[in-house]
């Protein structure tokens, strides 16, 4: 039989904010699921609606805080019964679902007076009915996650990678982890292809050595399904690592990460003639009119001499020197002006800016190096079948340098994706620490094509997750286009407004629900997900690299 909980009471006209007077004090809890009888039309007949509690307040006469320090003074008789108390709920609605299955938010009130309920786990499972073929599981309803009820969660995959994803939250609070647990399953699971741009080296540290690492910390997990589906996860990988996908690490040409992936890895050797040059203010940031008219005609003759095959940037860094720059005074193509106007001191220092850029990123094309990065099979081709997790491991690199290589592979994706004669498979592409690659107010190399992609990206099968740790310092442009965003723990005021503002998917409780979150609790909303839940992350199957290092243990003990 249902639990009963309570009463509506008062005003019911609100969806988000629905006040129930409780049964008693072990009625309800904040985050619980209820049901309420409805009648929305009078074809339809009575249905239930479901709501979450998202506040609990309890109240009482005797304890009250006017009473102050007179309360200490006062006895209470042994046995006697304290009375007065007062015990409320708001409810928020999540929906019914109306005869085309459909999830829809009630337009007629509920009748105060209404008995509310408690729901089970086959309400719950009914509720959020999914496909398998179509849906990966991130977790398990927060109340729902242990036991024989469990209630998984699922997001639409369609929808969670096309229309874009946010990952928003404080540091220590689960968000690489929640993101490792997306992108093992797209790519295991839905035979995706994904790309992340590993700032820190977290992701790269499952593929170190050059060898998959998987989580074998496996023992905790009492659902044997979730059990199977990790082992499930972990067999897939290594199968499509044998047929050339699974996981596949880009780094730029430096010994240290040869080292670190046993040579596994595949150097990144980026075309600098496929940037756009409207952008090279930002790439060489602080040029002068002189200087800017130097290195305009350099890269024009260097991409008229080079027309046929790979231009090599040391190429051009060779129009800078004396050389180069007599050569480039005596181009036909040049007015007489043009040509006087360019200047030796100003080549240097342009030279000088170019060659530090260069050497700072490690990841040019050069004919040294052998061919150039190829993005097709990088990402694979369009009727390719193998699934692959890209690492572009871009850990110690300076910020110019990863908006630099994360700009530069980025727009290659994007072009070859809409080129229509030859096509990508669909990618999805992930920031990691979003706010340095689109932030709000300022200029980057990098934010240019990540709006590009948050606008046009669903055209062509590019999609991208942003994560942070500080929303406020997003471009709100970006994050408004991510229609899925995963919440995790927020304490800071600046960022729980940005995240009101920005997105119509929370409601006041949602944001008030933030700071109280635990590691590995997420609010999701948008369009990926049936309605807003509350969810606990479930476990990865691939190693996880992001985890803080127990100090304690590392500093030892002193034995002298």
């Amino acid at each position: 039989m249902d639990k009963y909980i309570g009463k509506l009471i008062g005003n019911t006209g609100d969806p988000s904010n629905i006040k129930i007077a409780l049964e008693n004090s072990f009625s309800a809890k904040r985050g619980e699921f209820v049901k309420i009888k409805h009648t929305e039309t009078e074809e339809e007949g009575e249905i239930y609606v479901l709501g979450r509690i998202v506040a609990v307040s309890r109240s009482n006469i005797l304890y009250n805080s006017n009473m102050g320090d007179g309360l200490t003074e006062l006895e209470i008789l042994p046995g006697a019964s304290i009375t007065g108390e007062t015990l409320y709920g708001t409810i928020q609605l999540v929906g019914y679902r109306d005869s085309l299955g459909r999830i829809k938010i009630p337009r007629r009130p509920l009748n105060p007076g209404e008995k509310v309920f408690g729901v089970d786990y086959e309400f719950l499972a009914k509720f959020y009915k999914f496909d398998e073929n179509t849906s990966i599981n991130i977790g398990n309803l927060i109340g729902y996650e242990k036991g024989e009820n469990i209630v998984p969660v699922y997001l639409d995959v369609n929808k969670l990678v096309t229309e874009h994803l946010a990952v928003l939250a404080m540091t220590g609070s689960g968000k690489s982890y929640t993101v490792g647990r997306v992108i093992e399953k797209l790519v295991a699971e839905m035979n995706g292809t994904v790309v992340v741009f590993d700032v820190h080296g977290e992701y790269g540290k499952a593929f170190n050595k050059g060898n998959i690492h998987f989580n074998d910390n496996l023992k905790d997990i009492e659902d044997p399904e979730e059990l199977n589906s990790i082992k499930k996860i972990q067999e897939t990988l290594q199968k499509l690592l044998q047929a050339g996908g699974g996981i596949k690490v880009y780094t730029p040409q430096m010994d240290s990460f040869d080292y670190k992936y046993s040579s596994k890895n595949i150097h990144l050797s980026l075309q600098f003639d496929r940037f756009d040059m409207d952008d090279l203010s930002s790439v060489l940031p602080g040029l002068t009119e002189p200087q800017q008219r130097v290195i305009d005609v350099a890269i024009r003759y260097w991409k008229t001499k080079y027309d046929k095959g790979y231009r090599d940037i040391q190429d051009l860094i060779y129009l800078l020197t004396d050389s180069g720059l007599e050569e480039l005074k005596h181009w036909d193509k040049l007015t007489e002006g043009e040509a006087n106007a360019l200047n030796n001191r100003s080549a240097a220092v342009v030279s000088m800016k170019l060659s530090r850029m260069i050497n700072e990123a490690r990841s040019f094309y050069t004919r040294a190096k052998g061919e150039p990065t190829d993005i097709y099979k990088m990402i694979g081709e369009k009727g390719n079948r193998v699934g692959r997790l890209v690492i572009v491991d871009l850990q110690g690199l300076s910020d110019d340098a990863k908006q630099i290589i994360t700009a530069l592979i980025s727009s290659e994706i994007m072009r070859a994706a809409a080129d229509k004669e030859r096509q990508t498979r669909p990618a999805f592409l992930v920031y990691e620490e979003g706010h340095n690659f689109a932030p709000a107010g300022m200029p980057c190399i990098s934010k240019k094509i990540i709006k590009k992609i948050a606008a046009e990206g669903r055209k062509f099968g590019v999609g991208f997750s942003i994560i942070s740790q500080r929303p406020s310092k997003l471009d709100p442009d970006v994050t408004s286009q991510c229609n899925t965003i995963i919440t995790m723990r927020l304490k800071n005021p600046d960022d729980q407004r940005f995240i009101a503002k920005t997105s119509d998917m929370f409601s006041k409780s949602d944001i008030e629900e933030l700071p109280s979150l635990s590691t590995g609790e997420a609010l999701i909303c948008g369009r990926s997900i049936p309605a807003p839940l509350l969810v606990k992350i479930g476990t990865k199957a691939l190693l996880h690299g992001g985890e803080s290092p127990q100090v304690i243990v590392e500093w030892g003990s002193f034995n002298g």
